[in-house]
C-alpha cells in the first residue's frame, strides 16, 4: 500500500496557528489600545476646552458685547476683551478663538466677525491665508464657509444651550472643538464663542503609542510561540511521529497479508506519562486484539463459506422442479415479487405465457405415470428450447409458465409461432410414441400498465386466453 503524501504537516499547522494568533492579538491589544488611549486624550482635551469655555464666557460682558455689535463701535471692555481672547489662544496654544454672530441678510445666510484671538503674527497680517482678510467688528465672513455650515450655526444660536464638543474637518486637519452661545441676563442671544486645537499631535502620539504597544505584543507572541512550537515539538509532535511512524509500518505490513502472525504493531516506545502514551498503549493493545480476531475470523469464515455452499444448494433445490429441473411455483412466487416492484416503480415491461399440457391424464391412464412423466419431460424440453432467454416455471401438475422479457419479449410472435408448429409437427408424426407427439394450449398476456396493478393480472389474462385455446382445440377435435 503506497503512503499518502500530505503537504502540510502538523508542526507546520501548529506554526500558521500560532502566527495567526500572534497577528489576532497584536491587532486586538493594538485596537483597544488605540481607543482607550485615544478616549483619555479627548477626555482631557474636552476637560481642556471646558475650562477655555467657561473662563472666557465669565470674561465677556455680554451686554456690552451686544451694544457693541449693534453699534459697530468698539468699547473699552471690548478692546479688553480681544487683548484677553489673545492671551487665551496663547497661554491654552489654542488653534483658534473667535466671536461670531450668525446672522440672515436679504433672505441668505451669514457669519459676522465679531472678535478674534489673533497671533502677533496674523495681526501683522503674514500669518493669515492671503484669501482671507484681517478680521474686524461687523466683518461678514459667510463666503468663507458651506451653505449649510451658515444654516447650522444660526439655528443653532436659538437651540443650543450647552457647550458641545466635537471633532471637524478643517483645511488645516482634523481639529477639536467647542461651540457655546454669549448670552445676556435676561438670556438674549449674543454671539457664538468657537474655539478649537488642532488634533495633528493626538494623531502623532496616538500612532508612536500603537506601534510601541503593537511592536511589545509582537516580542511576547514571538516568545510565547517559540515556547509553545518548542514544547508543543517535544511533548505532542515527536511522540505522535513516532505512533504515525509505527502504524504506517503496520499498514504495509498487514496489506493483503493472509499470515495473522504478521498483524502485529510495534510498540512506539512512547513514555510521556500523558494522554499520547494511553493512545500508544492502546493501539498496540488493538492491534494483539485484532490479531485475534481475525484469527477467528479466518475459522469462522471457512464455516461460512461451507454454510453458504450448502445453503445455496439447498435453495437451489428448493427452487428446481424436481421432475423437470425447471424453477417452480416456490420460485415463481419470488419472481412475481420482483414484478410487482416494478411495476410500482413503472419500469415494468413483461409478459406471460401459460402453458397447459393436453392429453397428460390420457397418457397416464393408458400407459402408466413414467410415460406420462417422459410427457411432462419432452413438454418441457420444447418450451426451454424455444425460449431460450425466459425463465420457465412447472406450477402445476400440468401447467407452465414462462416470463417473456428482453430479447423473447421483443419476438414473442415469431417465438410462440415456431413452438406451435413444432408442436404440429410432432403430432402428424405417426412413427413418434404417444408421450413423444406433445401437444399443449397455449395462452399469452403482455403487461398492460392501464389494467394491470400487479402480475397475477398479467397471468390471469394469460390463464383466460390458455382455457380460449384449449375450447378452440376441443372444438376442432370434434369435427
Amino acid at each position: 500500500m503506497m503512503k499518502k503524501n500530505y503537504e502540510n504537516s502538523l508542526k507546520f499547522h501548529i506554526i500558521l496557528v500560532c502566527m495567526l494568533i500572534i497577528v489576532f492579538l497584536c491587532v486586538v491589544l493594538s485596537a483597544i489600545s488605540f481607543y482607550i488611549f485615544r478616549t483619555s486624550l479627548m477626555d482631557m482635551y474636552t476637560s481642556r476646552l471646558e475650562v477655555v469655555v467657561n473662563i472666557t464666557l465669565d470674561r465677556i460682558d455680554a451686554e456690552d458685547l451686544d451694544k457693541c455689535i449693534e453699534t459697530g463701535q468698539k468699547s473699552e471692555k471690548f478692546e479688553e476683551m480681544t487683548l484677553f481672547l489673545e492671551q487665551e489662544r496663547k497661554w491654552d496654544d489654542l488653534d483658534y478663538i473667535v466671536l461670531t454672530k450668525p446672522v440672515m441678510v436679504d433672505g441668505k445666510y451669514d457669519l459676522m466677525q465679531v472678535v478674534s484671538g489673533l497671533s502677533e503674527g496674523e495681526k501683522a497680517g503674514y500669518d493669515l491665508n492671503p484669501d482671507i482678510p484681517l478680521p474686524n467688528l461687523g466683518d461678514m465672513l459667510g463666503a468663507f464657509f458651506a451653505p449649510s455650515d451658515l444654516e447650522r450655526l444660526y439655528g443653532e444660536m436659538d437651540t443650543l444651550k450647552e457647550p458641545v464638543y466635537k471633532v471637524e474637518q478643517s483645511d488645516f486637519g482634523d481639529e477639536y472643538g467647542a461651540e457655546a452661545i454669549v448670552r445676556t441676563a435676561d438670556g438674549k442671544a449674543v454671539c457664538m464663542l468657537s474655539t478649537g486645537v488642532s488634533l495633528a499631535e493626538v494623531d502623532r502620539v496616538l500612532k508612536e503609542y500603537v506601534m510601541v504597544i503593537a511592536l511589545f505584543a509582537l516580542i511576547l507572541a514571538i516568545v510565547f510561540a517559540a515556547i509553545m512550537v518548542f514544547w508543543l515539538q517535544r511533548r505532542v509532535i515527536v511522540p505522535l511521529q513516532k505512533i504515525e511512524k509505527s502504524a504506517s509500518d503496520f499498514a504495509k505490513r498487514s496489506h493483503l497479508q493472509k499470515d495473522p502472525s504478521m498483524l502485529v504493531l510495534e510498540d512506539p516506545g512512547i513514555h510521556t506519562g500523558d494522554e499520547l502514551e494511553s493512545l500508544s498503549d492502546t493501539i498496540v493493545s488493538m492491534s494483539k486484539d485484532m490479531q485475534s480476531y481475525v484469527e477467528e475470523i479466518i475459522v469462522s469464515a471457512n464455516k461460512i463459506d461451507n454454510m453458504a455452499l450448502e445453503m445455496t444448494k439447498v435453495n437451489d433445490f428448493a427452487l428446481r422442479d424436481a421432475l423437470t429441473g425447471v424453477k417452480n411455483k416456490a420460485a415463481y412466487d419470488k419472481t412475481e415479487v420482483r414484478l410487482n416492484s416494478d411495476i410500482i416503480t413503472q419500469t415494468a415491461k413483461f409478459g406471460m405465457i401459460m402453458v397447459d399440457i393436453n392429453y397428460l391424464k390420457r397418457i397416464n391412464d393408458t400407459f402408466g405415470h413414467e410415460c406420462g412423466d417422459l410427457y411432462i419431460k419432452n413438454m418441457c424440453k420444447l418450451i426451454c428450447d424455444t425460449f431460450e432467454h425466459s425463465p420457465v416455471f412447472r406450477i402445476g401438475g400440468d401447467e407452465f409458465v414462462v416470463l417473456l422479457e428482453n430479447r423473447d419479449f421483443e419476438h414473442r410472435d415469431m417465438l410462440i409461432g415456431k413452438m406451435k408448429a413444432r408442436m404440429d409437427e410432432l403430432q402428424n408424426d405417426k412413427e413418434l410414441q404417444p408421450w413423444e407427439r406433445i401437444s399443449a394450449a397455449i395462452g399469452v398476456a403482455i403487461y398492460d400498465d392501464n389494467i394491470d396493478e400487479t402480475a397475477y393480472s398479467v397471468l390471469k389474462r394469460a390463464d383466460r386466453e390458455m382455457y380460449e385455446n384449449k375450447k378452440q382445440m376441443k372444438a376442432v377435435r370434434q369435427r
